[in-house]
């Protein structure tokens, strides 16, 4: 019965949601936000259905809570944060499993629609307003949705990257929801946040566009400050006294316990360049890695012909590139570096990629603005 209430609530939350973007957004279709709501809730259902045994990881974050009674013992990074989001949706109001894979589905949805914004209101492309142009049609890959549809870090860890990128893209109105996201991936990955941080770095000392002086120098001491504590803080979250994670030891064993743990093909022992391109566009067809793999065999192919996209316009359009879209590119790049060295198989790579492919779908959309039949 809790289902159903969940249920309800969620499409009344979602109802609010929507309505207010309607009004400040120019969606393609109009309607676009219910169609995104909709396939998300037809992929988390393939996707309930398919871990719906008891050796998921989301079984685990579940269960975990039942037996603990003070809430804010579980209050610390890493795995233990998705169960202490949870403890009062389980112990306060007694939602069942299925519940609570809906609740996060649904922020895993919300990141989704963050991005769809952010990419929307910073990228203009001569579409039809009554078809959907391929910001729509990139927003609704499957993969994207497929491992943002549980009870786990990757809802969560997408919903916040959404929040962090949705904040910097008007970084001047939306420090809180800067503050928000990044406070939520530090407390799930602080070594992602700190990629980020990094990216941001880059990002702004590269600009010359987009960026007012006082701004770009506030952003870059920001970053400094930040990247001062963070470094910190990542060296004892990965218990580890380099940040070298391509030697580190922490990062070594922690791949090696990833590999046993999903089917796909072991990547632990390729060099850093064959990890990173794995990362991002395996597995393709001849890994024959059975039905799911062939299926997203296709959606790889499109990131290749995405990435090659990028590649053709990058470096003749580099300077009409504001300081977003670099912030943007070189978060995704240290992004996947860092989760590359600990995706001990296709399998994780999979799951572990989609926190960062948002990124490259808004590079790879600014890269279609410079096309003649999208200006």
């Amino acid at each position: 019965m809790d289902i159903v209430l969940v249920i309800i609530l969620i499409l009344l939350v979602n109802l609010v949601i929507v309505k207010s973007i309607s009004s400040k957004f120019d969606c393609k279709p109009g309607n676009f936000p219910w169609i995104l709501f909709l396939f998300h809730v037809l992929i988390s259902g393939a996707y309930i259905f398919y871990t719906s045994d008891s050796n998921s990881d989301s079984w685990s974050y579940y269960i975990v809570p039942h037996g603990i009674d003070d809430w804010f013992s579980m209050y610390e990074s890493g795995t233990k944060f998705i169960s202490f989001l949870a403890w009062p949706l389980i112990q306060i109001f007694g939602l069942s499993f299925f519940s609570n894979m809906v609740i996060f589905s649904y922020f895993g949805y919300l990141g989704i629609l963050l991005f769809y914004l952010t990419a929307l209101e910073n990228i203009k492309l001569n579409t039809s307003k009554s078809k959907m142009g391929p910001i729509e049609l990139v927003f609704l890959l499957p993969n994207l949705h497929f491992w943002t549809s549980s009870l786990g870090k990757g809802s969560m860890s997408l919903f916040a990257i959404g929040l962090f990128a949705f904040g910097l893209s008007r970084f001047n109105r939306r420090f809180l929801w800067i503050l928000l996201g990044g406070y939520i991936i530090y407390m799930i990955r602080p070594h992602i946040l700190l990629a980020v941080v990094i990216g941001i770095l880059i990002g702004v000392f590269l600009t010359n566009v987009g960026i007012k002086p006082v701004f770009k120098w506030l952003i870059f001491l920001l970053s400094i400050v930040a990247f001062s504590y963070l470094s910190e803080s990542v060296l004892k979250f990965t218990d580890t006294d380099s940040l070298n994670f391509t030697t580190s030891s922490t990062f070594s064993h922690r791949t090696n316990e990833l590999s046993k743990a999903s089917s796909g093909v072991d990547i632990q022992n390729y060099n850093q360049l064959e990890k990173v391109l794995t990362f991002w566009f395996r597995p393709l067809f001849f890994d024959q890695l059975g039905a799911f793999g062939f299926i997203a065999s296709f959606e790889n192919a499109i990131y290749i012909f995405m990435f090659v996209t990028i590649i053709r316009r990058l470096f003749s359009n580099w300077f009409k590139f504001n300081g977003l879209f670099k912030i943007f590119l070189f978060s995704f790049i240290l992004g996947s570096v860092v989760l590359a060295q600990v995706s001990g198989n296709l399998g994780i790579a999979l799951r572990q990629k989609t926190q960062f492919m948002p990124f490259l779908f808004i590079i790879y959309f600014k890269a279609l603005s410079f096309q003649k039949k999208y200006r």
